[in-house]
């Protein structure tokens, strides 16, 4: 039964619910060096991070090496498959959350820029098989977010309704999906790959910044 406002909650995924930038950092990393190109910093990786894979291996080429795209692309790709899964991991606290909006009868979504496959596979490690009611990958090649219809499409099931739901994300792609799906309940993460600083002169603006995951409690609540 159902006793909270909300009828759904949506993450993102990679800085909001799993911290993966290590995983990711290493695979583009190992991929550049095969082409014998620099590597980038992880603090780097967090700002090249949030549009889907092909913008992530863009930006870590650089302007002055687009030309190496498939093959880098292909390096990263076939590096990241096995190796994505090796320190990706839950933030503190957002298991405790989610469980919480959980007992309080709020279907869980997760609509994520990572390829399906490996989407699906670091959900089931980091929290368990079928945890979440459905989990929405981008194919590789696909329309990525802030595109909303990839989520229209897999969750019409539910029948939805936007004014109940409530989008979670760490970036401004995210802030835009949100206002895309048609919800005006955006909650900006200030725990993931983007600062604080930036989420708050994004434009639009989020309903609210959490800066503890634990601070979900507060949105199943309609306190926040």
């Amino acid at each position: 039964m159902n006793t909270s406002f909300y009828q759904a909650f949506v993450f993102d995924m990679d800085g909001t619910i799993v911290d993966s930038v290590n995983d990711i950092a290493t695979s583009v990393n190992y991929a550049l060096k095969l082409s014998n190109l620099p590597c980038r910093t992880r603090e780097e990786y967090i700002s090249f991070i949030g549009n889907g894979s092909v913008k992530l291996v863009q930006r870590a080429l650089g302007k002055d090496h687009q030309d190496k795209y498939e093959k880098v692309f292909a390096d990263y790709y076939n590096h990241y498959k096995v190796h994505y899964n090796d320190t990706t991991k839950p933030f503190k606290g957002l298991i405790e959350a989610l469980n919480y909006a959980k007992e309080k009868g709020i279907l869980l979504f997760i609509y994520t820029n990572k390829p399906e496959k490996i989407a699906f596979d670091v959900a089931d490690k980091s929290f368990g098989k079928n945890y979440f009611t459905k989990l929405v990958g981008i194919p590789l090649g696909g329309v990525v977010k802030p595109d909303p219809q990839a989520f229209f499409k897999a969750t019409e099931e539910y029948h939805l309704d936007m004014k109940k739901v409530a989008y979670f994300g760490d970036s401004g792609t995210d802030i835009l999906t949100a206002t895309n799906l048609g919800t005006k309940n955006i909650y900006s993460v200030s725990w993931g790959y983007k600062t604080k600083e930036f989420l708050e002169n994004f434009n639009p603006h989020p309903k609210a910044i959490l800066n503890n995951p634990l601070e979900i409690k507060k949105v199943v609540d309609n306190l926040i």
